[in-house]
């Protein structure tokens, strides 16, 4: 799971609650592409900025693609949580990232022993007091 979804998940059960991140295992991913945050040089923001109203000029409108522009865009490595804990702290719900894919099911289309079997695994990295009162099940 890319750490930059984070900012768009919630929790299913109650629908408003951010989900917070418990990783355990994690890499890089050195081919994804990330926006530029305003740190990008005035000169060459003016370059790309023409060029850019020059391609637009050129450009058929049927030819035009909802991609971000190139000038946007910059090559930096972006976290992967490969196992990990998702958690909503209103609920206290958890949501098990395995394989680089969180389930975040609702409680009925969850599978108890897949959960179980997950919270064995990395009981010793989840808090104490948060394995005691995990939902819908603990250990």
């Amino acid at each position: 799971m890319n750490k930059k979804l984070l900012d768009i998940l919630v929790c299913p059960f109650d629908k408003v609650s951010s989900l917070e991140l418990f990783q355990f295992k994690a890499k890089t991913n050195p081919n994804s592409l990330t926006t530029i945050a305003d740190n990008e040089e005035p000169d060459s923001q003016k370059t790309l900025t023409n060029k850019k109203q020059n391609d637009q000029k050129t450009r058929e409108p049927s030819t035009s693609t909802n991609s971000p522009p190139i000038s946007e865009m910059n090559k930096e490595p972006s976290e992967i949580v490969e196992e990990g804990l998702l958690l909503c702290r209103t609920c206290l719900r958890f949501y098990p990232i395995t394989e680089e894919i969180p389930i975040i099911l609702p409680d009925e289309l969850r599978d108890k022993k897949k959960d179980i079997a997950f919270l064995k695994t990395w009981n010793e990295s989840i808090p104490i007091d948060l394995l005691k009162n995990l939902k819908p099940w603990t250990l």
